[in-house]
């Protein structure tokens, strides 16, 4: 059964089968926030083996640089005819540590897979209980809305014909409050007589 379905029954009436919306909201509420710490524990824990991860590449690849230094000082010595056994040696036990390395590697794989598998599990149920919150919101804010209708018919018609008045209204303002109008005037252009006639006025009228 699904929690929706788990929750519903919770909190069914057993004489009439019915439920109270708000308490249905208040139960999916908590359910929300534990899946919501569920998957993000998941996520600490895929952030935790990923570090893990990258440290173990990490030693991997110093041990391979190391491993392939130390063959070759066994190929030189071998070359030179000398007795490269305490080198071999050598080589064997980090031979030995690549292929723990690789199995620590191969098994923070599988974990990691494991974990983010769950995380997407968890993402996915922590999102659908988010949409049937929403859903029961929604039933509850509708029945609400209807039970005032019952109780205040008279009321709720003068408030919807008052909400119908105010959008009228706020619809006529915007429709006057228009863009400004960004077409560029004709100008009068200027000529040297307007000039000569202006400054000669202002210097007549200098005492």
């Amino acid at each position: 059964m699904s929690v929706l379905g788990q929750v519903l029954r919770s909190l069914q009436d057993p004489q009439d089968g019915s439920l109270d919306p708000d308490r249905v909201c208040v139960q999916l509420v908590r359910a929300c926030r534990h899946a919501e710490q569920h998957m993000q524990g998941l996520a600490r824990q895929c952030r935790q083996l990923k570090a893990e991860r990258q440290l173990a590449d990490r030693r991997e690849r110093a041990l391979r640089h190391e491993l392939h230094r130390q063959e070759q000082g066994v190929l030189a010595t071998l070359a030179a005819g000398h007795d490269a056994h305490a080198q071999a040696t050598e080589v064997a036990r980090l031979e030995d540590r690549q292929d723990e390395l690789a199995a620590d590697l191969a098994r923070l794989e599988k974990r990691l897979g494991y974990y983010q598998r769950r995380w997407l599990e968890a993402e996915r149920h922590y999102h659908d209980l988010c949409r049937q919150l929403a859903m029961a919101k929604t039933t509850a804010c509708v029945r609400k809305t209807m039970a005032a209708i019952r109780r205040h018919p008279a009321v709720t018609l003068v408030n919807a014909k008052q909400a119908l008045a105010d959008i009228r209204a706020r619809e006529q303002r915007q429709h006057q409050d228009t863009e400004p109008d960004e077409a560029p005037r004709a100008l009068c252009p200027h000529s040297a007589e307007q000039v000569l006639a202006r400054l000669q006025q202002q210097l007549g009228g200098r005492p």
